[in-house]
């Protein structure tokens, strides 16, 4: 193993240590089990012995389709950018960084930009704004799928609509470039923050091209294309266990709950995620026992799914090395 490929080892060591990765699949073993004690852990594992293996095929199928609309995406961005990373290395590195979805706001992801700087030279200032992009476009979509739900359903919209909004003026002042350029331009006189004057500026160059408007609706469309895949395969799931569901269900449920997980900033969304899945299909009147094996099983088959395949991934990568 070169020193390079040791630092960026003890590099993602640290990150997963930093973050409690270990601590969050330890809490999500705890969530899991006040689900199955809230819906009756009797009629929970019935429902569970109800799902063929087939069943979790499909959601396995469907998740990692998504992934490669979501690795387009990246790969997308980095073209965007001139940065001129080849296709192998690429996917490695995204791929990769799966193995962080699981740290809050999926914020250990930034391990990418660590990564193509240590083993490519490629400036992190530069890639970290990639791995921003990426959380925003796909909030942008999840938000859409849940306010797709809400419209069908009639139910309140005014929180999603809120967050809307607030990605819009974001975006919109990113897109200002005099004003921001002049806030960055104060920033150098700040102790500590001026220090990085620069980094901050190839940061917000980044940003501020990576959000024009063509990016911007690529970008979102292959962030649709990703989610609508686990929306798709929450509504599998749901079939699976021989209740009537709809595409849409599976789309709004899927994408509320990963939108509330994202805004709580918790570890992969964890509890906030899983209490408003359930919540949601316990109010379309689905039984206590189906709604939590299926938030289970979608939440195994998607977010858990996706931190095996990096870590997977990841250990072959540095294994062939």
């Amino acid at each position: 193993m070169t020193t390079s490929d040791k630092a960026v080892v003890d590099r993602s060591r640290a990150v997963i240590r930093s973050h409690g990765v270990w601590l969050t699949a330890l809490l999500s073993v705890v969530v899991f089990l006040g689900l199955a004690v809230y819906a009756d852990v009797g009629n929970v594992m019935t429902a569970l012995a109800t799902v063929e293996w087939e069943t979790f095929g499909i959601v396995v199928g469907l998740t990692t389709a998504g992934y490669g609309f979501r690795f387009a995406k990246w790969h997308y961005y980095l073209r965007c950018l001139e940065i001129d990373v080849p296709f192998d290395a690429s996917a490695v590195t995204f791929f990769s960084g799966l193995m962080m979805v699981v740290t809050p706001g999926k914020a250990g992801e930034v391990w990418k930009a660590w990564f193509l700087r240590d083993k490519r030279g490629v400036p992190a200032s530069k890639t970290t704004s990639v791995v921003g992009a990426e959380r925003i476009t796909d909030l942008i979509a999840l938000s859409a799928m849940a306010a797709l739900g809400l419209v069908v359903y009639s139910r309140s919209s005014l929180p999603i609509v809120g967050i809307l909004t607030l990605l819009a003026v974001s975006i919109g002042f990113l897109q200002w470039r005099r004003a921001c350029l002049v806030v960055l331009g104060r920033l150098e006189s700040v102790p500590v923050v001026g220090e990085y004057a620069t980094e901050l500026e190839q940061f917000y160059e980044s940003t501020y091209r990576l959000f024009q408007f063509r990016p911007l609706v690529v970008s979102t469309l292959f962030s649709l294309g990703a989610w609508g895949l686990e929306g798709i395969a929450l509504w599998v799931v749901l079939d699976g266990f021989g209740v009537e569901a709809s595409v849409v269900i599976g789309l709004f449920v899927f994408g509320l709950g990963s939108v509330v997980g994202a805004v709580s900033m918790l570890p992969g969304g964890l509890a906030a995620a899983e209490a408003s899945m359930v919540g949601v299909l316990v109010t379309f009147g689905y039984p206590e026992a189906v709604a939590a094996a299926a938030t289970m099983v979608i939440r195994v088959g998607t977010l858990w799914y996706a931190a095996a395949l990096g870590t997977a991934v990841f250990l072959t990568y540095k294994g062939t090395r």
